[in-house]
């Protein structure tokens, strides 16, 4: 199985709301560092946090790990942030069965983690010739399509540049790739019941195809 936890501000509006009006830097600052702190934390359960939508976080682990006790972890972490009401909830089940199921109980079938990370080709000339901007929206415009096929079946993160994040099950691993390489991309995907090591393999596995020239738009790595 793999273990999704929810970190939710559950008093997000309340907070900002008490900030005045000169409030939206606080609010990044505040948002970023949470991130960060919790991040830091659960990489060394070998997990890994997606931001998603910041007051809303998803922190994906092991089977094997002590849910619970990271549970109480993170608690005891963001008591460093008085001012607001932070809830952790565990569950059984992939972020897309957790986040999209009404009942909010996840699958417990699951044992791997599959990453698809979306790498759009020549991002970094193109930000040099067409300003940093066009590049950006282009990104964008990639998470807002796949997003909704993807609905119920994966859950995609932007994680800055041209970083595109495809979180799912190897079941929908054919279905990820056949929509994602649809453009001028390439894609690498991480296949392990560890998901830090997802991770890991999925930039390997981009890494592979940018060194080696490979015709090919993905590769798949799996341990």
């Amino acid at each position: 199985m793999v273990y999704t936890v929810v970190i939710r501000l559950v008093n997000y509006r309340e907070w900002i709301e008490s900030l005045g009006f000169d409030r939206e830097w606080v609010v990044q600052v505040v948002q970023s560092r949470i991130y960060s702190d919790i991040q830091s934390y659960v990489k060394d359960f070998n997990g890994f946090t997606l931001p998603l939508r910041y007051d809303v976080q998803v922190a994906i682990l092991p089977r094997t790990t002590h849910i619970n006790d990271v549970v109480k972890g993170l608690e005891e972490l963001l008591m460093r942030y008085p001012q607001i009401n932070v809830r952790v909830d565990s569950y059984c089940g992939l972020p897309h069965e957790v986040l999209t199921n009404d009942s909010n109980v996840g699958g417990c079938d699951s044992t791997e983690v599959c990453v698809a990370h979306i790498d759009l080709n020549n991002f970094t000339l193109r930000s040099v010739s067409e300003g940093y901007y066009k590049p950006y929206v282009d990104v964008l415009n990639i998470v807002s399509t796949l997003a909704r096929k993807f609905m119920g079946k994966a859950v995609l993160q932007y994680l800055g540049g041209d970083n595109v994040v495809v979180v799912t099950s190897p079941n929908y691993l054919d279905e990820v790739i056949k929509e994602s390489v649809d453009g001028d991309v390439k894609v690498g995907v991480g296949i392990s019941e560890i998901p830090r090591k997802a991770f890991e393999l999925a930039a390997k596995a981009l890494s592979i195809l940018r060194s080696e020239g490979r015709n090919s738009k993905y590769l798949v790595l799996r341990v």
